[in-house]
């Protein structure tokens, strides 16, 4: 089968490997389309310390089952598959936080499961039977489900926090998870998301592609703090959600937050990217900072709902579209902000 293997930072090559075997109890599963992350982009560029090399990347599936040794994912059904995979039995799954789970296992994040930049991907049992599994009805591009993947993330975010109807929320970035925040915040029905990007090319594909209230602007602008000010009467914003791996935009929420509002920290930063933050801020303005990681299978398959029932429009999210000789293509588009979603399709 073709793969993209990854041998080392941003040594990416197309060739020809083994196609795996169908594992006893498992499945053999052709891929119709994988995502690319920004978590793909860092581990391409060298940044993760996690990965082992080769490896083959891709965690955002969409397949077609074409070898089963398990009855309940016969051949021919057609998945939607994220790539936690929590182990069940440690303190944090037997609490129902089976996205902190001690012993988690991650599919084609380059630490050892390979992904979906292949052409055939095989299963075990156990990560069909602990894992993010879900058919893709008739009639449903699988195509547009691998957006359920990221809107995990984002809606397990704000589950944790509780979003609700009455917040003026700010995400602070126009990338994937930012606009994805913002769709499920008005899901979620509240009263009115603001979307900041500097990157003036990124703020105007964002716009183009149908999400509103983009303010092509830095989140540390005096003006968007008189925006926010403004709508609020003064008090600042309920919440506000950094969606870019950048240190000064946390430090800038602290600031934009009023007190007892609610800041989400949405990614991580590198240690050149830290800033300080005012945490007297915090303290005398009460406000509460949530880190945001992963999500259970549970909220998996609410995300895919989502998807499935077009409460999230995923033709708003992809934007790229590449075949897997061209993955290396979609990662430097990603880097120069070139895109929203970007996604692998395979013929």
């Amino acid at each position: 089968m073709k793969a993209a293997v990854l041998y080392g930072a941003e040594d990416l090559r197309y060739e020809t490997v083994e196609t795996p075997q169908c594992p006893e109890n498992g499945i053999l599963l052709k891929t119709i389309a994988c995502g690319i992350c920004g978590s793909d982009l860092r581990t391409y560029g060298g940044g993760s310390s996690k990965a082992q090399y080769p490896s083959i990347s891709g965690h955002e599936i969409a397949g077609e089952v074409a070898e089963s040794k398990n009855k309940k994912y016969p051949q021919g059904m057609k998945l939607s598959i994220a790539p936690v995979i929590p182990c069940g039995k440690c303190w944090y799954c037997k609490n129902g936080i089976q996205n902190q789970c001690d012993d988690m296992q991650m599919i084609g994040t380059a630490e050892g499961i390979p992904g979906g930049f292949a052409e055939y991907v095989a299963f075990t049992g156990d990560m069909l039977e602990n894992g993010c599994f879900n058919e893709i009805p008739k009639g449903i591009d699988p195509i547009e489900t691998v957006i359920a993947e990221t809107a995990s993330s984002v809606l397990n975010a704000q589950i944790q926090t509780n979003i609700v109807m009455e917040d003026l929320v700010v995400v602070i970035g126009a990338g994937t998870i930012g606009c994805l925040h913002s769709e499920i915040a008005k899901i979620r029905g509240t009263k009115e998301v603001i979307i900041v990007e500097m990157n003036p090319e990124k703020a105007e594909l964002a716009r183009k592609q149908g999400f509103e209230n983009v303010y092509t602007m830095s989140s540390s602008d005096p003006k968007l703090k008189e925006l926010i000010m403004e709508k609020t009467g003064g008090r600042g914003a309920d919440t506000v959600i950094c969606a870019c791996p950048v240190g000064q935009a946390q430090a800038d929420a602290v600031s934009l937050t009023r007190k007892r509002g609610k800041v989400i920290f949405f990614g991580g930063i590198s240690e050149k990217s830290a800033a300080i933050i005012d945490t007297n801020m915090i303290h005398y303005k009460e406000i509460t900072v949530y880190g945001a990681s992963a999500y259970s299978p549970e909220v998996n398959r609410i995300a895919l709902n989502l998807v499935l029932s077009g409460q999230l429009d995923a033709k708003k999210f992809i934007t790229n579209r590449y075949a897997l000789k061209d993955l290396a293509k979609g990662y430097d588009e990603m880097r120069r902000g070139k895109m929203i979603k970007g996604v692998v399709v395979f013929e």
